[in-house]
């Protein structure tokens, strides 16, 4: 008897439920054998990991210089800024008013100078001021004790003008400034016959430190990248070791269809392995001497430290991530080369 287009479909429909059944179960147990292997490759990586202690610890170190030389390269950088950025919030730029100006005047100038895009404050001191300080630093620097000369010195006819402190948003860019001195109308006929000082005494020790800060940044560049160097060629030879003295046993392997990743898969955990721990090292290291020279230095290094500790969990993963692709690179290298053999 010819069966039924529903009955048809009612056959069809089971098949296709066993059918799907059948691909769930196949999945589940290929996704169940994978976590078993690389269960299995963490667990041989990790007794290979303590079986060869010497080797670990000669590549672990090497390993956490590297990272402690990069990160003392990084942190010098940034106190150096700090620095640079400190010199700088201390620098005034000095233009000079005519000493018959009025206060009206000079703080008309002051209102357009503040419009600028570059600068960020500006004060004056009045030519009275100016004269009575340079008077008071006279007499301190050259001891003077004689009240009749420090009298004429008060009673000498005042030839100082109005002084403008203007901060910079950088002292590297004056241009803009200097444009408004030279062009602006009503502020070049107030100008007093001295120059401005846009090259203030404090910029070439600005220009040096940020000179010294290229030179340590490169420098410490130089020494981690030949520390990485080092560090990659042994963790390579101790992976290369370890690969010889398990040549049997990865060759029963092979035979018996192991797959690749099973069979490199322990030397990568090993490696791996001496990159946490050199990077739980060198963190420790950076961490206590950070720690210790802001006890001593106090402001210079204050920002940096107080950077590292808000952002503690970025600095841990960037310690982390280097020592790992440092051990990984070396492993994949080695068992790339060695396991072919």
């Amino acid at each position: 008897m010819p069966t039924s287009k529903k009955a048809q479909t009612k056959i069809d429909n089971k098949s296709a439920r066993e059918v799907s059944k059948e691909r769930l179960r196949r999945i589940t147990k290929a996704r169940k054998h994978r976590i078993r292997t690389t269960g299995r490759v963490i667990k041989y990586g990790a007794k290979s990991f303590a079986r060869n202690t010497w080797l670990s610890a000669a590549a672990i170190a090497i390993m956490a210089i590297t990272l402690i030389v990069l990160g003392a390269t990084i942190i010098a950088t940034d106190v150096m800024k700090t620095t640079i950025r400190e010199v700088e919030s201390q620098v005034d730029i000095s233009v000079y008013i005519k000493q018959e100006a009025t206060l009206e005047q000079v703080e008309r100038i002051i209102g357009r100078m503040t419009q600028l895009e570059t600068v960020t404050n500006v004060s004056y001191v009045t030519p009275e001021d100016a004269n009575r300080t340079t008077i008071e630093n006279l007499i301190r620097d050259n001891n003077i004790t004689d009240e009749t000369m420090i009298s004429e010195l008060y009673d000498a006819p005042n030839a100082l003008p109005w002084t403008l402190n203007i901060k910079l948003v950088s002292l590297d860019d004056t241009s803009e400034l200097e444009n408004f001195v030279n062009n602006d109308e009503s502020t070049k006929d107030m100008l007093d016959a001295r120059p401005p000082s846009y090259a203030n005494k404090n910029r070439e020790t600005i220009d040096q430190i940020a000179h010294i800060m290229n030179r340590i940044q490169l420098i410490g560049l130089v020494a981690a990248g030949v520390f990485a160097i080092i560090a990659i060629l042994i963790v390579f030879n101790t992976i290369r070791m370890a690969i010889f003295s398990r040549k049997e046993e990865i060759y029963m392997m092979k035979l018996v269809g192991a797959s690749k990743w099973f069979i490199t898969g322990p030397f990568v955990v090993e490696a791996a392995l001496y990159g946490v721990v050199a990077a739980i090292v060198a963190g420790a290291v950076v961490y206590g001497a950070v720690y210790g020279l802001n006890t001593q230095m106090g402001a210079i290094i204050s920002p940096t430290f107080n950077l590292m500790k808000d952002y503690w969990y970025f600095v841990a993963s960037a310690f982390l991530l280097g020592g790992i692709v440092i051990g990984i690179i070396s492993s994949l290298l080695a068992t790339r080369k060695y396991l072919k053999l």
